[in-house]
């Protein structure tokens, strides 16, 4: 019932933003955005750090994710130009917790929690890079605006209110080398973006129009060890003799091939600003498909014919190539189309109250993924499809709606030392995963399982999962050097129509607080320490709770029904030093996170979502931003970060007690310079450092530099522009200069190369 009226408010609110409203005579030439005026305490009491889209010239960006590549203690896992899988970490929480961290622009959500690991990657395809006009990131659950799905952190990517008329046209090319086991190629891709905004009276206009097209690196090398028996091939060339990442001896036979990919991003945004009243909304509806038809097969046999699904003989020792299944060679394809809707209000109430309220849906329309059964030219290629040995996934009714309305007043009770935030939110998401048997070639599911079957593990899941909440954020200003927040949001959670295959599950409801304390002092004028200390609770998703999924080549994922929400309590201690022109900041943070849900996999390879047990989290970070160092033309953004992220408690397996958390390198390290050549020539340089790694739990996977191992890396890139005229710009660059081969399992990217031009009418 209250999802019904959070739609038809919504349907209300773009209503009213698409009314021809008449032009005013006169335009306001700045308007004061009240959304950003709510919550601003979520700013002081949290660690942050920002960039602008100026700042960002400095890079080469191809899409969105990049603007974040450099930011403190965090990482995406962009594994290529156009990546779905995008996960994204911070701070304490690995790329693979994605339910740890949220994002928004301009306020709507582009997190996906619906899924976790590899599949809970933010859509970040939804926004163009054109459209950005600065980055924060707010790390930790430090304040009640947030929910415990902060427990990494926040970003928040702001875009441009259009102020006059403006008509943009980029369009850049991309090319990556790729040299590795048996294959030496060159990937590329280019993107186009085209946009029209403009400032009428009152009323803003934002369209504009994406497109990206690359064909990625391959993403996936297949690894056999040696196996018994006899064999009946053997190879005359190709296998690539090596170990994986657990150090065992093996060959290298094949590999995924290139992934190629194209995504057309539609978006619209209107913006009407009143006396006291401004109102927004946009819609982004993307269609984005991605092949995998190309693998690459070492193994050659003495006439030169590639040679499939058998044992092969290398050396005179046997090694099978189809000891994980067919699917280790199945050729893939996905066609995915989503649409996102947000509408807004914001007002300037009496008493010096504001308000804003926002309700955003996003919806998947459609996404099917469809895996061959076998490689085409395998020998039992046509006998596996006969026998549905093929695979077809889709999501069917999939999406959330999310419905936030916050007021806040800076002088409290008449009281300008007090200040006060108060907001109530509403979020209900629905997954339902449908898997079945297929015949790739004649394009036909199983009939006996079309509702899915639990004893194969292919069975259909899914179920509903909502969230209110009442949160607020209290201020005082405890005299002219002292700052006291404090904060409290209450939760009430709930579970239902869960199901996997045929079995119901029984509903879930949980309810919790979170409280928030701050303390700042103001040393001086140019220092400032800050202590924040809160719990956060981070509730189960519908993936942990219910999804089960055979994903082949021995693997199985089995989910949880009963979680109990992750129990977190995190502390911070900052230092902010102001210099000349920027900055010096050091925080230390220090996190203990109970019934920690992440994936555990045993050794016959079924893997489910258990609670760890504890994770304790302590670290470090160093932070020096500064404008023109020595006034000099030179611009600097260093980060340094230091992370101890350690199982303390697992009663499911207490030898994992003492063992680095996966996925958490200790060390991570950026480095942005900028430098004015001239005013029509800039340059810039960037570094990103982290060290390796573990991917299991029991720290077991010691191997390097191979395909399934977490590597460290030292990633240079470096970028020119030359602005042509006042409306072209030029710009050359490239990333992973010195071609540094490292693994996130799958490989990073190789040495690429950018070109790009923009070409610009209006301001």
């Amino acid at each position: 019932m209250l999802g019904h009226v959070f739609s038809r408010l919504s349907q209300c609110l773009v209503i009213a933003l698409t009314v021809n409203f008449a032009p005013m005579a006169v335009a306001l030439e700045e308007v004061t955005v009240i959304a950003d005026q709510v919550f601003k305490d979520t700013s002081l009491v949290s660690p942050s750090s920002s960039i602008s889209a100026e700042q960002l010239e400095a890079i080469s960006i191809t899409t969105v994710e990049d603007a974040l590549a450099h930011e403190p203690s965090l990482i995406v896992r962009k594994r290529f130009i156009g990546d779905p899988n995008g996960v994204i970490g911070m701070r304490g929480s690995n790329m693979f917790q994605t339910t740890r961290s949220m994002v928004f622009v301009d306020g709507m959500p582009l997190h996906y929690h619906l899924q976790t690991r590899y599949r809970g990657a933010p859509r970040w395809s939804l926004v163009s890079p054109g459209e950005i006009d600065n980055v924060e990131v707010i790390y930790g659950a430090f304040s009640a605006e947030y929910s415990g799905n902060a427990m990494g952190g926040v970003v928040n990517m702001n875009t441009r209110r259009p102020d006059s008329e403006r008509i943009s046209f980029e369009t850049g090319y991309f090319a990556q080398e790729y040299q590795q086991q048996d294959t030496n190629e060159i990937y590329g891709g280019y993107r186009t973006y085209g946009s029209y905004e403009n400032k009428i009276g009152n009323l803003g206009v934002f369209a504009s129009y994406t497109r990206l097209d690359n064909e990625g690196q391959p993403q996936t090398q297949l690894f056999t060890k040696s196996g018994s028996g006899t064999a009946s091939a053997s190879v005359s060339s190709g296998a690539v003799l090596g170990v994986n990442e657990a150090s065992e001896a093996g060959i290298y036979f094949a590999d995924s091939g290139p992934e190629s990919s194209k995504t057309d991003l539609f978006k619209a945004k209107l913006f009407y600003d009143l006396d006291r009243v401004q109102l927004r909304g946009s819609i982004a509806y993307e269609d984005r498909t991605r092949v995998e038809d190309q693998q690459n097969n070492f193994l050659r046999d003495s006439a030169g014919n590639p040679i499939f699904d058998r044992r092969v003989d290398v050396d005179g020792q046997v090694y099978d190539t189809f000891s994980y299944g067919r699917s280790r060679m199945q050729q893939r394809s996905q066609e995915r189309d989503s649409l996102l809707i947000g509408a807004g209000v914001s007002a300037e109430l009496n008493n010096g109250w504001i308000s804003d309220a926002f309700y955003s849906y996003f919806n998947i329309l459609d996404d099917v993924e469809i895996r061959s059964g076998n490689h085409p030219l395998a020998d039992s290629y046509i006998a596996d499809n006969e026998a549905y040995k093929a695979r077809i996934t889709e999501y069917d009714n999939t999406g959330w709606q999310i419905f936030d309305i916050k007021f806040a007043t800076e002088s409290w009770l008449g009281n300008d030392r007090q200040r006060l935030s108060v907001g109530l939110h509403y979020d209900d998401y629905e997954l339902n995963y449908i898997v079945d048997d297929y015949n790739s070639i004649a394009g036909l599911r199983d009939a006996d399982e079309t509702d899915g079957n639990a004893a194969t593990g292919r069975a259909d899941s899914g179920g509903k999962a909502s969230t209110s909440a009442l949160f607020l954020q209290y201020g005082y200003g405890l005299s002219d050097h002292w700052d006291l927040s404090l904060g409290l949001r209450y939760e009430d959670w709930q579970a239902e129509d869960g199901f996997v295959g045929a079995n119901p599950t029984a509903e879930r409801a949980e309810t919790g607080w979170s409280p928030k304390f701050s303390l700042a002092w103001e040393a001086s004028d140019s220092l400032n320490l800050r202590y924040s200390l809160a719990r956060a609770l981070r509730f189960p998703v519908i993936e942990e709770l219910y999804v089960n999924d055979n994903q082949g080549a021995g693997a199985a994922v089995i989910s949880d029904p009963s979680l109990k929400p992750e129990d977190g309590v995190f502390h911070n201690l900052s230092f902010v030093q102001a210099i000349d022109n920027g900055s010096v900041r050091v925080n230390l943070f220090y996190e203990v996170i109970d019934d920690v849900i992440f994936n555990q996999r045993a050794t016959n390879g079924t893997s489910t979502f258990l609670p760890v047990g504890e994770v304790t989290t302590s670290g470090t970070e160093f932070i020096w931003e500064q404008r023109e160092i020595f006034a000099s033309a030179l611009d600097i953004r260093f980060n340094l970060s230091h992370v101890k992220a350690e199982i303390t408690d697992n009663v499911f397996n207490p030898s994992f007690e003492g063992k680095q958390f996966p996925r958490s390198p200790r060390w991570r390290s950026n480095l942005i310079l900028s430098y004015k050549l001239s005013p029509q020539w800039d340059m810039g340089t960037s570094v990103r450092y982290a060290s390796n790694s573990f991917g299991e739990l029991d720290n077991s996977d010691t191997g390097s530099n191979v395909f399934g191992a977490q590597d460290s890396f030292v990633f240079v890139g470096a970028k020119l522009n030359w602005q042509l005229s006042s409306a072209l710009k030029l710009s050359a660059g490239v990333d992973n200069l010195f071609t540094e081969e490292a693994y996130v399992f799958h490989p990073w990217p190789g040495r690429t190369y950018h070109v790009q031009a923009k070409y610009q009418l209006g301001q």
